[in-house]
């Protein structure tokens, strides 16, 4: 028995590992949601030489992209609007079409704003505002992001929360097959697990992970043990009722949940075998 304790050793390390992951995955989808949030005002924040996919639906009136009025284009074209196709949309059929933000190397840090429309003077379709900032540099963008993840490692915080996630799983994972090695070494050495113990006058009852069988018997001597495998003290079965052991140790004795019982086939250890 004691020379499989290093499973119960290492399933606790691995449950606490699988807690830790588990929860510091939560608290990374956490940030990124909150982030996500907090920056969800429609602004584009791009740095210089960069592009940034965009779509929408095509503006009253129009039917090709020669139609398309943009207005806020930069004189230099450092930052510009680019419609690039006309397309059906996924949902109902009508015409969408799609394009991309450019920003050149040389564009400066500012804010932009382009709207998409005709030239007929119909409303401002609101979906077609583009808000954007330009950043000098990848590090300012990271600076003045919502998310903390993303300020304190430049990482997206739904990426790390993944990774934490499929490593809070594989450490669950070793835990549960840990657990089972466990429970077979106990089985093995006809030793289980205490997960009831009551307190009578006649001492502390315990019940185990042992059933019934042809060879157990009442008064039948047992060892109890730490799950680390420091040996406590002796005892023996008092009832075998209902499939459930019941093992009666005497007050004294400091038994908790968890601990180990193993059934001997002759007296217990330090009795008088004369």
């Amino acid at each position: 028995m004691i020379a499989g304790a290093g499973f119960v050793l290492w399933q606790k390390r691995s449950g606490l590992l699988a807690m830790v992951l588990l929860m510091g995955a939560l608290l990374a989808l956490a940030d990124a949601l909150v982030g996500g949030f907090k920056g969800g005002n429609s602004l584009i924040e791009l740095i210089p030489d960069s592009r940034y996919a965009i779509s929408g639906p095509l503006p009253p009136k129009t039917t090709a992209i020669k139609d398309f009025v943009i207005e806020g284009q930069q004189a230099n074209g450092s930052v510009r609007l680019v419609p690039e196709a006309i397309y059906s949309g996924y949902w109902f059929g009508g015409s969408m079409w799609r394009g991309a933000i450019v920003v050149d190397a040389s564009a400066r840090e500012g804010n932009y704003e382009f709207k998409v429309k005709e030239s007929t003077g119909e409303k401002q379709n609101p979906t077609l505002v583009f808000a954007i900032r330009v950043w000098p540099d990848q590090a300012t963008l990271n600076a003045h992001s919502p998310s903390h993840l993303i300020r304190m490692t430049g990482r997206n915080p739904f990426v790390i929360a993944l990774g934490l996630a499929l490593c809070g799983m594989v450490a669950a994972g070793a835990n549960f097959i840990l657990g089972r090695l466990w429970a077979r070494h106990l089985t093995a050495h006809h030793c289980g697990e205490i997960y009831k113990l009551r307190h009578t006058e006649r001492g502390t009852e315990v019940a185990c992970e042992l059933h019934c069988g042809a060879a157990v018997h009442l008064g039948m001597p047992c060892t109890l043990y730490r799950s680390s495998g420091e040996a406590l003290c002796a005892a023996h079965v008092s009832s075998c009722e209902n499939d459930e052991i019941l093992i009666l140790v005497d007050a004294s004795q400091p038994i908790r949940l968890g601990d180990v019982v193993c059934l001997q086939s002759g007296p217990p250890p330090g009795s008088d075998n004369s």
